[in-house]
């Protein structure tokens, strides 16, 4: 054989060799590239860092990276969970409360935040379990004991029983109320169901009386002299949906027409919302429930 075929065979190998040198360098150097895991101290002081952006979005972009430097940082996942949940996004969200109170059990808004997060997703029976864990850490948290009341209130109507007026009125303060604090005299109108006969839009007396005492005073009020109102009409499921949110919109036209008429307040601080049978407080699964969904209720837009 000559020197010139031996060349020709060798050269093939040398090239069989080659691809694997590229990989070692190149795995070698991704290495290099990658950031190392932040430390403790580094992993707080990000944390701090985010929690001065006031920006929702911002924060979303900081804690992007803040996670992948620090995957095993309790607070920094809760903090990731929180920002998610503001941002409507519960799905993402809650994997991120689960991690940070599996890594530190001991942290209890962490199990606040997936309360909060079951209670938007309607499932009631996780969301009282989580409270209750997150009270067994911190007993004196006011609003987590509001929030686990509602949860009970909804479990129980989930399971098909009857709800008082009084209870979803808890149900939905406590989801009003969830992001700030909500002062005595405004607390009054976001507490207000005014409750109607079914597929009646006049205004019951009740429903005046109650106007007349509750509201005037507190729309009226100097605390409240800038702030307007949604006022937000509901019905249950039966009959069409269409029909369902036309009643609806008669039924808000109807009380905010009492409060300007009746009780002279003014038409800018009152904006009517129609929801039809969107919006249930309970399930239509007994008459009582159905006479609540059957409501006019309040909301605050500024």
């Amino acid at each position: 054989m000559s020197i010139g075929n031996e060349n020709k065979q060798t050269r093939p190998a040398a090239r069989q060799n080659t691809p694997f040198s590229l990989l070692l360098l190149c795995g070698l150097t991704l290495s290099c590239l990658l950031p190392p895991p932040a430390s403790a101290a580094d992993c707080k002081g990000l944390a701090a860092k985010i929690q001065q952006e006031r920006s929702p979005i911002a924060r979303r972009d900081l804690l992007k990276d803040a996670i992948k430097q620090c995957p095993k940082d309790p607070e920094i996942n809760f903090m990731q969970g929180y920002n998610l949940e503001r941002l409507r996004d519960y799905k993402e969200a809650l994997p991120y409360y689960v991690t940070a109170s599996t890594l530190d059990p001991k942290q209890a808004k962490a199990f606040f935040g997936m309360g909060d997060i079951y209670m938007v997703t309607d499932n009631a029976q996780n969301a009282v379990t989580s409270y209750e864990k997150g009270l067994g850490l911190d007993p004196g948290n006011k609003r987590a004991a509001k929030s686990l009341e509602s949860a009970r209130i909804k479990l129980k109507a989930q399971r098909g029983e009857s709800v008082s007026s009084e209870e979803a009125a808890t149900v939905l303060f406590a989801e009003k109320s969830k992001d700030r604090e909500i002062s005595p005299i405004e607390a009054t109108i976001l507490r207000l169901l005014i409750l109607f006969p079914n597929k009646s839009a006049e205004l019951p007396e009740e429903g005046g009386d109650q106007l007349s005492i509750v509201g005037t005073r507190a729309f009226t009020s100097r605390e409240l002299k800038g702030a307007t109102f949604e006022v937000v009409g509901n019905t249950d499921d039966s009959g069409d949906a269409a029909v369902n949110m036309a009643l609806s919109r008669k039924r808000a036209e109807a009380v905010r027409n009492y409060l300007i008429k009746s009780c002279n307040i003014e038409a800018k601080k009152l904006q009517v919302v129609a929801l039809g049978q969107t919006h249930p407080i309970v399930p239509n699964t007994t008459e009582q429930n159905r006479k609540i969904n059957n409501r006019v209720e309040f909301r605050r837009l500024k």
